[in-house]
């Protein structure tokens, strides 16, 4: 009964490990005949994949071509250095670069020497408040000289409160000039050098299109180099129209900087001519209108303090006191050093 169940397909016959071996040589048979070699992949699918991959092809020529262009470039720099090679020069735009460098080193210089004279200054101002803080002990302990230390107490405490003023401006305006050097004109410098990087380039394209077209003219029946010839006539266009577009940017990032700078430099150094004058004249008042007028930040120990009065500097008679202390000295017979 069993063996004609089996017959007609009822029943399989065999056993189930080699039903399974028969399912999976059938899936790998299929698979063989698709040509992918993975389960349920067809051959399209892989087509696909393969052309997605990395185009290792064209990174190669990408990397041929920089370091060809890096080649013609550093033979074009020592050709220009040895003097054997000619460069594209535009004289109105170098000799603004140029100036732009001097400015740069000139603000340099006057941020080293705003910077000396601060450290210098704060170092006079905290002995002058120690001294001012000295002559008033000396006017409780000293009667008869109460007046005297009192009046050079308050100078000297003076000066040091105004000196504070002064080098918080002092420190805002080497805080603007810095920005102005090391960022604003700096941006522009880096725009500079990638303008010199593309004239050097161009140049470089040039020279090699100049030596393949004078080749060309020697030889009219020579026509070896004619793809070679069109290539670098293409590579020239490319990289004069980048050196055009450089020279163009440069220019107006000039323009704009100059007119930025003029007003930046123009306005701080109002500041510091004020800010000098009221502390040399003692004028605490027009000092206070300085910071206020450029937003200024004094130090947290001044910032609670109270606004300095105007003090009036008069000069103290002494010139009876010399007297009366000679005459002193000729009667009592002994000199007075």
């Amino acid at each position: 009964m069993s063996d004609q169940l089996a017959e007609k397909g009822a029943i399989p016959s065999g056993n189930s490990s080699d039903q399974k071996d028969s399912k999976f040589s059938a899936v790998s048979l299929d698979d063989e005949e698709s040509g992918t070699g993975i389960p349920g992949v067809p051959l399209e699918n892989t087509e696909v994949m393969e052309t997605t991959a990395p185009p290792v092809g064209a990174a190669l020529l990408r990397l041929k071509a920089a370091t060809e262009t890096r080649l013609r470039c550093t033979k074009q720099i020592l050709s220009e250095k040895f003097g054997k090679g000619s460069r594209t020069v535009d004289v109105q735009l170098d000799e603004r670069i140029s100036l732009l460098r001097e400015t740069q080193r000139k603000y340099y210089t006057i941020i080293g020497l705003v910077r000396k004279l601060s450290t210098q200054l704060r170092a006079s101002m905290e002995t002058q408040q120690v001294l001012g803080d000295t002559f008033a002990e000396y006017a409780v302990h000293v009667p008869e000289l109460s007046e005297e230390f009192r009046r050079n107490g308050g100078i000297q405490r003076h000066v040091a409160r105004n000196g504070e003023s002064l080098l918080a401006i002092m420190a805002a305006f080497e805080g603007k000039l810095d920005t102005l050097s090391r960022k604003t004109i700096e941006d522009t410098m880096v725009k500079v050098k990638e303008y010199e990087s593309a004239r050097v380039e161009y140049d470089a394209f040039r020279t090699d299109l100049e030596q393949l077209r004078a080749f060309k003219v020697q030889n009219p029946g020579n026509t070896g180099k004619a793809m070679k010839l069109e290539r670098a006539e293409a590579d020239f266009e490319v990289h004069k129209n980048r050196y055009d577009k450089m020279r163009s940017e440069v220019s107006i990032k000039l323009q704009l900087l100059d007119e930025n700078k003029t007003k930046v430099m123009q306005s701080q150094l109002v500041l510091f001519h004020n800010a000098c004058c009221a502390f040399y004249t003692a004028d605490a008042a027009k000092l206070a209108e300085c910071i206020q007028q450029f937003h200024i930040k004094l130090p947290p120990s001044e910032r609670g303090a109270a606004p300095t009065e105007a003090v009036k500097f008069t000069m103290l008679p002494v010139a009876g006191d010399i007297e009366s202390d000679s005459a002193v000295s000729s009667s009592a017979g002994t000199p007075r050093y």
